[in-house]
């Protein structure tokens, strides 16, 4: 592992509303997040708003100074607050940065938070010279009033004609996830609010408690396991804080419940600085991406079951039930052309969604796969050959796997045109393109001398 490469940000929504399940800004649950954060070290992104900033100011300012917090703003939503206009929404949103900025002079990259995003909140930001988006949600359909199923998950150039798609190069948008998923289980079960990395969530689902956070644990192994062949590796968690406190102005959840949420985040936190990781705020972790990233950076995961099962209850049924496995693993992959995933064990990708030239932001995506047969396939005490055999199939990105006990092998030979990637000693990941015509990929690998 390489901890380092692994950058945790932790956020937590802190605007002022008035709503039938919350009146003001949740002062008491701001607080409550910031001891238990700050007391690991842990500097919080608090997504603010123009009602909330004079109230949280002088806290803020304080623990800028003190433990590095930093802000983030909360967008207005395109429909419901700008009724579709794209001069309302830019007016609304750049009055209420000024509001951050004479607050927090030290506010420097501008990141904007909410769930609703359109091409028109992407292009409004480009405008105002705003550098990351917060709010996607991987894999997520209907709830919240979210759909977003088709995206790449973790953080990524996002394109404004096309808001659910890498940017083709820099784009000048970095787009960034609600909270972090456990990739795997999301994966198959296709219930991305139940395994989560979002407190309240899991406590509903019953997979963690607040003497009890092995899920969450094993949740976290798996992003550390990927650092070994990532240049970095986002994993953002994100909490509530009118979800931190039970009182008049707000009761979302009962006493219980937060009371819960505080122990399990404070184990989580004492958990992951055990580690030697990077921790930082989510403006500094985007500044970073648009520092070390010219296009999006391929990301390369390999999940595996974090074992642990929800109950049966009433919010794991909502959506008609929640998927419970046990799963295989899997190493899910995307850069700014495609998102591909290989089941252990099989060549050609489970599934694969080509971003190319795709401009129908209510679709996932998703493309039929051409058949792939291997030839030639030896394997000896020192040796491994084979040949992938694809016929005449649209054009389009397409990557193939090779599974087996790799840790004595090494690379001798590929086909020209195929960028190669060792996965853990468990796979051998092969990227490149279909052009229309039959393709033929020869793959070799070797016995390592002893002693190398």
């Amino acid at each position: 592992m390489r901890p380092e490469k692994l950058i945790y940000t932790f956020v937590s929504y802190a605007s002022h509303y008035d709503t039938s399940w919350g009146k003001g800004t949740a002062v008491e649950g701001v607080d409550r997040t910031a001891a238990i954060a700050h007391q690991y070290g842990i500097p919080v992104t608090w997504i603010v708003n123009g009602g909330s900033v004079p109230v949280l100011a002088e806290r803020i300012r304080d623990w800028h100074d003190r433990y590095g917090d930093d802000v983030i703003l909360q967008s207005p939503f395109f429909v419901e607050d700008a009724g579709m206009s794209k001069e309302k929404l830019k007016a609304k949103l750049a009055s209420d940065w000024l509001i951050v900025e004479e607050a927090f002079p030290w506010a420097r990259t501008k990141v904007a938070a909410r769930g609703k995003i359109y091409n028109e909140l992407i292009e409004v930001l480009e405008e105002l010279d705003f550098k990351g988006m917060w709010g996607y949600c991987w894999e997520q359909v209907w709830w919240d009033g979210i759909t977003h199923k088709g995206i790449p998950w973790g953080s990524w150039y996002v394109d404004s004609s096309r808001y659910k798609v890498p940017h083709p190069g820099k784009g000048q948008v970095v787009a960034c996830e609600w909270t972090a998923r456990d990739l795997n289980l999301t994966y198959h079960s296709g219930s991305p609010c139940v395994y989560s990395t979002d407190p309240n969530d899991v406590l509903r689902a019953g997979l963690c408690t607040g003497n009890n956070i092995d899920y969450w644990k094993n949740v976290f192994q798996d992003y550390l396991d990927n650092t070994d062949h990532n240049e970095q590796v986002y994993f953002l968690q994100q909490q509530e804080a009118h979800e931190m406190e039970f009182t008049e102005q707000f009761a979302v959840f009962p006493a219980a419940d937060v009371e819960a949420c505080e122990g399990m985040l404070a184990l989580f936190f004492e958990h992951i600085t055990s580690f030697p990781i990077t921790l930082t705020t989510l403006p500094k972790a985007i500044s970073l991406y648009h520092e070390q990233n010219d296009i999006t950076a391929p990301v390369s995961m390999l999940t595996k079951d974090t074992q642990i099962r929800p109950e049966i209850n009433e919010y794991t049924m909502t959506l008609g039930g929640t998927g419970a496995g046990p799963w295989p693993t899997t190493f899910l992959y995307y850069d700014h052309e495609c998102q591909m995933s290989f089941v252990e064990g099989e060549c050609k990708p489970h599934r694969l969604r080509n971003y190319i030239g795709k401009g129908n932001m209510n679709e996932e995506f998703q493309e039929e796969l051409p058949q792939v047969f291997v030839n030639e396939f030896e394997k000896t005490a020192d040796r491994i050959h084979m040949s992938f055999d694809i016929g005449h199939w649209t054009p389009m990105p397409f990557g193939l796997a090779y599974w087996d006990e790799l840790s004595v092998y090494e690379l001798e030979a590929c086909s020209e045109g195929v960028q190669v990637q060792w996965i853990k000693d468990e796979l051998v990941f092969l990227r490149f393109h279909l052009t229309g015509k039959p393709a033929k990929i020869e793959l070799t690998l070797v016995k390592r001398a002893e002693g190398v």
